[in-house]
């Protein structure tokens, strides 16, 4: 069964609102600049506006694993990266330097949220979060040292959203305590060092495929570096979804 994209989707505004600009939310973040060029090109009147949401300061273990440089040390995340994509490709995108919230959410329009968080505390205030949008999609991703999944759905029947199949991603009680990294060796124990890449790169694909492609036909993506496979699951119809 095919998932198709709503068709306001071609012919309106979209937004996008990332949550998380770290490992692999500033990679998602500058594909979505590619997108939105793209977009533009192939006649989309409007592209992609992006809000970006992040607390979190650069440190030095982020050089190397992230898409940041040295002189941004001790900067937002959120903010360094938005006004760098604004500058070099006149953009007016938005960057918020603290934790997702929707009560200053764009108003009406079609919004995409894209969850780049590490935590099921993160993921529960999103999931509180996205009942004041409209039919909005939801993409949750996360990853491991070798291995990453992630997760798409706008609430339809055929495509609910992540935490109705899978209830543990926003589990806060199943949250185990945050280890903040010292250096870019000790980031690599937990994750290596291109898992965040595949997973980026599989979030921009489900929404290059809802524009391009006008829909889906798969809804989880699952990733295996160590034996190098990638697995969908496919969406099944209405009525099977919600036996």
């Amino acid at each position: 069964m095919k998932h198709t994209t709503p068709p306001e989707f071609h012919t309106q505004p979209v937004y996008i609102e990332l949550v998380g600009a770290g490992a692999t939310g500033s990679l998602i973040l500058a594909g979505l600049v590619r997108l939105h060029l793209a977009m533009l090109e192939l006649g989309h009147p409007y592209g992609l506006t992006v809000r970006c949401w992040d607390p979190d300061t650069v440190s030095h273990a982020n050089i190397g694993r992230q898409l940041f440089v040295a002189e941004d040390i001790s900067q937002n995340k959120a903010v360094t990266l938005v006004s760098r994509y604004n500058y070099h490709f006149g953009l007016n995108w938005v960057a918020e330097p603290e934790r997702f919230t929707s009560t200053q959410g764009f108003r009406g329009g079609n919004v995409i949220v894209i969850a780049a968080v590490d935590s099921r505390k993160s993921r529960a205030e999103i999931h509180e979060a996205i009942g004041k949008y409209s039919k909005a999609y939801c993409i949750d991703c996360g990853c491991g040292l070798d291995y990453a999944q992630i997760y798409v759905g706008n609430g339809s029947p055929e495509l609910p959203y992540p935490w109705v199949k899978h209830p543990e991603l926003i589990d806060a009680s199943q949250d185990k305590a945050v280890r903040t990294s010292c250096s870019m060796a000790d980031s690599l124990e937990r994750h290596g060092l291109f898992i965040n890449q595949f997973v980026a790169t599989g979030v921009l694909e489900i929404i290059w495929q809802l524009f391009r492609n006008g829909g889906l036909n798969y809804s989880e993506l699952y990733f295996n570096l160590k034996s190098g496979r990638m697995t969908p699951h496919m969406i099944e119809s209405a009525g099977k979804a919600a036996a």
